[in-house]
């Protein structure tokens, strides 16, 4: 996004160590001076992360031109704030860009895409944008993948995967980027982790009961996406309808609340909706 507020911090301290350290080559008396600015410019590098995060959270970075277009052409939920609220929204959603610990698998550049990155940061600031913390604080290691990945936990090729025990989201970028471009005609593995993350964060909220046997039917008529289908795009069995639910609370916002009011009801206590 922009140049390290922690690097441009310490860069008079750098200019003064070496500073000293060109008089100390000529005359060794000036070497003691040398040693606050090394000693401040050290621990401005050791508490980088912390030092980086009070600047920006009280400066959120602007989000680049190119991915706020993609914001208001592919999020419906943000579509439907107002001004101040989408101002909030493109806010956090620069702040998580920033507040998550992204390590790419596969990747040429060695760097998980910007536009990838914004499309998972999007997928959890709509989840958590009526809450005070919007970061997922146990779940901030997440591994991305260009495309399906087999895992310790799974041998087989899938998309998207929630590991708990090590408080990690792995993604496959091709299905992701696949829904986001595409809301609504493809099922989103973004929203479906940072659902079952929301989930982990905030076990005590008053969770719908989706435990009816027609629950299953109920999602499909709601949005056209049968299991198999979501399935199918995850690579793995789906055995909680509740991330799928979720997903589809926030997808496909009408035809939800109509064929599940009760259901729609209790998410709004939870999201604010």
């Amino acid at each position: 996004m922009r140049q390290s507020f922690a690097n441009l911090l310490a860069a008079p301290f750098v200019g003064g160590a070496l500073f000293f350290l060109y008089l100390a080559w000529k005359n060794s008396d000036y070497a003691p001076y040398m040693i606050p600015f090394v000693l401040v410019a050290a621990l401005v590098w050791a508490f980088a992360p912390q030092i980086n995060w009070w600047w920006y959270s009280r400066n959120p970075p602007a989000l680049p031109t190119g991915l706020r277009a993609m914001l208001e052409r592919f999020s419906k939920f943000y579509l439907r704030l107002n001004e101040a609220d989408k101002k909030r929204f493109r806010d956090r959603t620069a702040l998580f860009m920033l507040g998550t610990e992204w390590t790419p698998m596969g990747w040429p550049d060695e760097a998980v895409p910007p536009d990838v990155q914004f499309a998972l940061a999007v997928q959890a600031v709509t989840l958590t944008f009526h809450k005070p913390v919007f970061l997922f604080e146990k779940f901030e290691k997440v591994v991305v993948y260009p495309l399906p990945f087999p895992s310790p936990e799974h041998d087989v090729p899938h998309a998207s995967e929630l590991y708990r025990e090590d408080g990690c989201l792995l993604f496959s970028a091709e299905q992701l980027m696949a829904a986001f471009v595409q809301p609504g005609a493809m099922y989103n593995i973004g929203l479906h982790e940072y659902a079952k993350a929301f989930v982990l964060t905030w076990p005590h909220e008053a969770w719908p009961d989706l435990r009816a046997g027609e629950i299953w039917e109920k999602l499909e008529a709601a949005s056209r996406m049968p299991k198999e289908h979501i399935e199918s795009v995850v690579g793995l069995p789906i055995e909680d309808p509740l991330p799928v639910a979720i997903h589809h609370y926030f997808t496909f916002p009408d035809t939800f609340r109509a064929l599940l009011p009760e259901k729609a009801t209790a998410l709004d206590r939870v999201f604010g909706g």
